[in-house]
């Protein structure tokens, strides 16, 4: 399974949520065969994860200093089998302007962080921790044994 987690500038929550799910399926046997990316519909390519995103995930144990960020494409749209995007907003966009069907997308509705001091990203960083908690529950639940 390919999940794909969307943002807008893919430089705060994506990238916290590839990182927090992906250290989430590591400690899962049950989702080993998961795979984990993250975009944005309007990143800037190459730029660097926001310096209290990198701060907050290190908290954790969790490593992004090397994500760069990505604009969604038509081929990570077509690979994806779940789009886990921050906003319905998102979600709304995904569906009006690629076409991606209603059952391929999962919203987490997080707050955007960006321009937040740490206690924000904190914050923001413990929404999507506990929300991915619960998706990850969802998948197993939902795929089982396609995994």
């Amino acid at each position: 399974m390919n999940i794909l987690f969307l943002c807008t500038g893919n430089t705060c929550r994506s990238p916290m949520a590839e990182g927090i799910f992906r250290k989430i399926a590591e400690n899962d046997t049950a989702l080993h065969n998961v795979s984990v990316a993250s975009a944005g519909l309007m990143a800037d390519n190459g730029a660097c994860a926001s310096a209290n995103a990198v701060a907050v995930c290190r908290e954790r144990d969790i490593d992004i200093s090397r994500h760069t960020a990505t604009i969604l494409t038509a081929e990570r749209i077509d690979n994806t089998d779940l789009f886990v995007c921050m906003t319905y907003s998102h979600a709304f966009a995904l569906m009006e302007q690629y076409h991606v069907p209603k059952n391929k997308i999962y919203v987490l509705d997080v707050s955007d962080p960006y321009g937040g001091d740490i206690a924000v990203y904190r914050q923001c960083c413990a929404d999507i921790d506990k929300k991915l908690v619960v998706l990850a529950d969802l998948i197993k639940k939902h795929y089982g044994n396609e995994l």
